[in-house]
């Protein structure tokens, strides 16, 4: 089932999505506030509120029209909320790209590319001990997240722009300790985030030794969506096929089969000696090629930027 948070006369509904495109209004359609008065009640209300969905998603769309319809899915998407996420480290291959690209003075040559000097350039040391050993991860500032096909203002202190494609596991049932083999029973559904970079200031911060700071927050940083996609329609996240457009132009198409830790490793890890609870979000790290640093490429403002990923959708950032 894909679920939908969306504003309908200036009121946050739970919508999903229908066969032909349009969309139930779980409250309206079932009657019952109480489970479907917010995302993060739905998740609360576990499998009995997944079950409801679903009986009157398909009571609703027998009985069309219905006061639970809304035909036109373009409803002003709302902002995703969770409590906490944390942005695991990325696959092997995309910290193997990211360690070869020079730090630049970039400027703009042809459409999307960049050219340049290199002033510099990364560290060529061999990773830190226990760095593949471990799903490190940061927490992402979850006052940054806005919904999909938001304008985000760039901030005036960054000159370079650039996108993440990650795949996101919202937690639906909490725990402590979750042993690795149990950990997928505690996944609610998916959905997918741009993890915005201001790489310039990111790369002054992390010399710090410390997070990426205002590399990564700033109002709009996390764009979150189109939808959830509950987990029993998706048995592998890491197989979906997923493409990158700027201003329709495809750059790039990955999956995360080379995931360096996948999200059992990741809830196991995270849960240890800490409690996960419902709502809480763990994202991949940004998939192979799925950033425009490792294609040394460049984003400019006004550009549109689309993630495709399969069965999850299309999610949208317009950058000024």
């Amino acid at each position: 089932m894909k679920l939908y948070t969306f504003i309908d006369h200036g009121v946050e509904r739970i919508g999903a999505e229908a066969a032909d495109g349009g969309m139930v209004d779980l409250a309206a359609a079932s009657g019952d506030a109480a489970y479907f008065s917010s995302m993060q009640a739905m998740i609360e209300g576990g499998r009995e509120a997944l079950a409801h969905a679903y009986r009157s998603g398909r009571a609703t769309q027998e009985r069309n029209p219905h006061p639970g319809w809304v035909k036109d899915r373009g409803s002003d998407p709302a902002s995703p909320q969770t409590p906490w996420m944390l942005d695991v480290r990325e696959a092997r291959a995309t910290v193997s790209r990211r360690r070869r690209t020079p730090a630049r003075s970039w400027r703009t040559g042809s459409r999307g590319s960049l050219q340049g000097k290199a002033e510099g350039t990364q560290s060529r040391q061999l990773p830190p001990p226990g760095w593949y050993e471990t799903p490190g991860y940061y927490l992402m500032d979850v006052d940054c997240i806005v919904g999909t096909d938001t304008l985000v203002s760039w901030p005036a202190y960054s000159d370079w722009i650039d996108y993440e494609l990650e795949i996101v596991a919202v937690i639906g049932r909490g725990g402590k300790d979750i042993a690795r083999e149990n950990a997928y029973e505690h996944i609610f559904g998916y959905t997918l985030v741009n993890d915005l970079s201001a790489r310039d200031a990111q790369l002054k911060a992390m010399a710090t030794g410390l997070g990426p700071a205002k590399g990564k927050d700033f109002d709009g940083s996390n764009v979150m969506g189109p939808c959830i996609v509950t987990a029993d329609e998706i048995p592998d996240p890491y197989a979906l096929s997923a493409h990158v457009l700027v201003n329709g132009e495809r750059w790039s198409s990955s999956d995360g089969q080379e995931a360096q830790f996948r999200f059992d490793q990741c809830i196991a890890y995270a849960s240890q000696a800490q409690t996960i609870r419902p709502g809480e979000m763990i994202s991949t790290g940004t998939l192979p090629s799925c950033s425009s640093l490792e294609l040394v490429r460049t984003v400019r403002r006004g550009d549109v930027i689309d993630f495709d990923v399969q069965q999850i959708g299309t999610l949208r950032t317009r950058i000024s």
